[in-house]
């Protein structure tokens, strides 16, 4: 993946607006205190307001429980033994 400068004012790349937002930035200003993007010509404030998105749609996915996981184990010991079928 190409590292994509998006704030040419202050040359700050995605990386590092992606960087600001898991260290805890919520807000298109909290990124520009933390690596300074967006605080220039503010050309690039909707692209931090969408990296700000996907990140909080990243960090909503929730991993899949180990007891369904082991559940789905169990389910097809069944089904390859012939137990599942009825």
């Amino acid at each position: 993946m190409v590292d994509r400068e998006l704030c040419h004012c202050m040359g700050v790349t995605e990386r590092e607006v992606r960087l600001a937002i898991r260290a805890g930035a919520r807000s298109v200003d909290e990124v520009g205190e933390q690596c300074e993007a967006g605080t220039g010509c503010g050309s690039c404030r909707g692209g931090i307001q969408l990296l700000l998105q996907q990140e909080e749609r990243r960090a909503s996915r929730r991993p899949i429980p180990d007891a369904i996981v082991q559940q789905l184990a169990l389910f097809e010991t069944r089904i390859r033994r012939g137990l599942g079928r009825r």
